[in-house]
């Protein structure tokens, strides 16, 4: 009897939604086929048969959330009973390997004989040690036996004061939510399920935890323009805008490295990151998602405008890799002509910062000769994290991307 399991996939994806089961008890699978295909909170993945055989238990409903290390499907191969860990050959960690390996009988005598397995994300546990709470003693009341920030609060005193201090709009919220009327006339309901529950979630962890601070910046648009128009006669490359942006903005990091950074919570460090991967967040049918160009400071313009192209088609039909979602050390936001002129772009934790970039619209400005004239000028906001980055940094940030944009002549000094 072969066990599949859920294994961790790397980038902090501990947990996963059931999308879908493609088998059910009694069906006979061959080796490498789709067993179940779940959702984490940056890509759909396929879980696959790891040999021929029989399926004898299948668990976990559509929907359901699943950890690491939960069992999905029991495989009768012929063989001596073992666990199979998905598509990968990597050693576990010693609690892991204990977890994965145990019978129930067995996991019960681990249990007696010393610590229980702890399930809690590391925000969870900095806020248990916050809060001189023993961890061990929490009672988990989400699935799996995972305990929950919710958790941590209630083992306090219990003095209502002291949770609404701990994060009075964790509170709040729960609050609302709980005193909802009854809606009269509704048209239909539809569930948060997938992508789009995972961008409900990281949203709300986001705003939750990062204190967001927004610059916003104008800037005149004409010259690039010019160059872009100009460029287009020498590549087969649809050359928009966008790619101007990235290769500006990884000019833009190198010279100020504290937001090329992502923020270690657990150890309160800050990690700077040596490659320059940009995240482009893009809008599809099934949500928000934010496929990655990696390394872009060693691409060209027309490599980046060739990688954005790709990734914009396959990110639209569900077809992108989690190799091409995850390791993102800057996010650029594009609402396109449609979008306002202004936002408050929300980061993707642990990264500090965000880059908004708005409609393009004509305006009075004062042209090259000091005169008034119409010019068209694009709005730029820049969401950042407050705790590591002040409003001086983001000065010469944004007024370095402001001069390389409408300067875009000086890319040439840095090819």
């Amino acid at each position: 009897m072969e066990k599949v399991l859920f294994t961790d996939v790397g980038e902090g994806l501990h947990e996963a939604e059931i999308l879908q089961w493609f088998v059910d008890v009694g069906d006979t699978v061959e080796r490498d086929e789709a067993l179940v295909e779940l959702q984490t909170d940056k890509v759909a993945i396929e879980v696959t048969a790891p040999k021929k055989g029989i399926i004898m238990q299948r668990i976990g409903d559509i929907g359901q959330r699943i950890i690491v290390g939960d069992t999905l499907v029991e495989v009768d191969t012929g063989e001596a009973s073992s666990t199979v860990v998905e598509e990968s050959q990597q050693v576990a960690a010693p609690e892991q390997a204990i977890e994965s390996v145990a019978t129930t009988e067995k996991k019960a005598t681990l249990d007696e004989k010393g610590p229980k397995r702890i399930k809690a994300a590391p925000s969870v546990r900095k806020l248990a040690r916050e809060l001189g709470i023993d961890i061990q003693t929490v009672q988990a009341s989400a699935a799996h036996g995972r305990i929950t920030k919710e958790d941590i609060r209630n083992a306090t005193s219990g003095s209502s004061a002291e949770v609404s201090q701990a994060d009075p709009t964790k509170e709040a919220a729960k609050v609302s939510v709980h005193r909802v009327a009854p809606i009269m006339g509704e048209k239909r309901r539809e569930k948060i399920s997938g992508v789009r529950k995972q961008m409900y979630q990281n949203i709300a962890y986001s705003l939750a935890n990062i204190p967001h601070t927004t610059a916003m910046y104008d800037m005149q648009v004409d010259e690039l323009n010019r160059v872009r128009k100009d460029l287009k006669a020498f590549t087969e490359q649809p050359l928009t805008y966008l790619p101007f942006f990235i290769k500006i903005i990884t000019y833009v990091l190198q010279e100020n490295p504290i937001f090329n950074a992502s923020i270690d919570e657990e150890k309160e460090e800050i990690i700077y990151h040596e490659n320059v991967n940009i995240g482009i967040a893009m809008a599809t049918k099934q949500g928000l998602v934010v496929p990655v160009i990696h390394n872009v400071e060693t691409l060209s313009l027309e490599e980046i405008a060739a990688q954005l192209q790709d990734l914009t088609e396959r990110g639209r039909n569900n077809k992108l890799s989690l190799h091409e979602l995850k390791g993102a050390t800057f996010t650029i936001s594009s609402t396109g002509m449609r979008g306002g002129v202004y936002a408050t772009p929300v980061m993707t934790a642990p990264q500090v910062a965000i880059l908004g970039l708005h409609a393009m619209v004509e305006k009075p400005v004062i042209l090259p000769d000091r005169t008034i004239g119409i010019g068209t000028v694009m709005g730029s906001s820049l969401s950042f994290d407050h705790r590591i980055i002040d409003g001086e940094a983001v000065g010469y940030f944004m007024e370095a991307f402001k001069n390389y944009v409408e300067n875009p002549k000086r890319l040439l000094l840095k090819a």
